[in-house]
């Protein structure tokens, strides 16, 4: 353990490969700290590379979404071309945007030009042992921009829609919002504000998946 709290600092390089009690060298005093060393202690969240987290960078839609489907235990689904937006099947993400699109947990309001149509899918073929698993599906069409830093309360929305795919339970946007808070999801800033069209922070998203259960 001495060791590895030495790695950050005297060998960043390496830092990038430590896992577990992982040191981070920028957030000493931060106000997330404590959230974040227990995240990474339980391997929750991962560094930057150079033994950094950068606390106060941006988190983009698509790694937010990777964040609250696997807080929840939300799976994705195989890529299927043309059905997931403008994802390819090279982009890292594709796996999460796939599986949350079938499930609704994509709000059209993050889809720029939504359209959808329902249709019957064959989710997993049949085999031997099991039968083939067919659902009606929304099929999007329009852009969901998985690069595009995420809001706050695009944040939120994400997260409450992750939670009500588990008890099956939708609502409106505003409704979602409101219930983000209501959980104890999130919390406004400093000064009293939500600040919804702000930027998420990789702090804030850290303080989030700590709520998350």
């Amino acid at each position: 353990k001495l060791i590895a709290d030495a790695i950050p600092e005297n060998v960043p390089e390496l830092a990038k490969y430590l896992r577990g009690d992982e040191t981070f060298t920028d957030i000493q005093g931060h106000w997330a700290e404590d959230v974040i060393k227990t995240l990474a202690e339980n391997d929750k969240v991962s560094g930057v590379g150079d033994g950094k987290f950068n606390p106060d960078g941006t988190v983009t839609r698509a790694e937010f979404l990777k964040m609250a489907m696997d807080s929840f235990g939300i799976v994705g689904h195989a890529y299927r071309d043309g059905e997931c937006l403008d994802a390819t099947n090279d982009d890292w993400y594709c796996y999460y945007l796939q599986g949350a699109l079938d499930k609704d947990i994509i709000p059209k309001e993050m889809i720029e030009n939504c359209d959808f149509t329902n249709v019957t899918k064959t989710l997993k073929e049949s085999t031997e042992k099991e039968k083939a698993v067919r659902a009606n599906v929304n099929v999007y069409t329009g852009k969901f921009y998985g690069d595009k830093p995420i809001t706050r309360e695009e944040m939120a929305v994400i997260a409450t829609r992750c939670k009500n795919y588990k008890m099956r339970n939708w609502r409106d946007w505003d409704y979602e919002l409101a219930e983000a808070y209501d959980l104890n999801y999130i919390d406004g800033m400093e000064d009293g504000r939500f600040a919804p069209k702000e930027n998420l922070t990789r702090a804030q998203a850290a303080v989030v998946m700590n709520n998350l259960k």
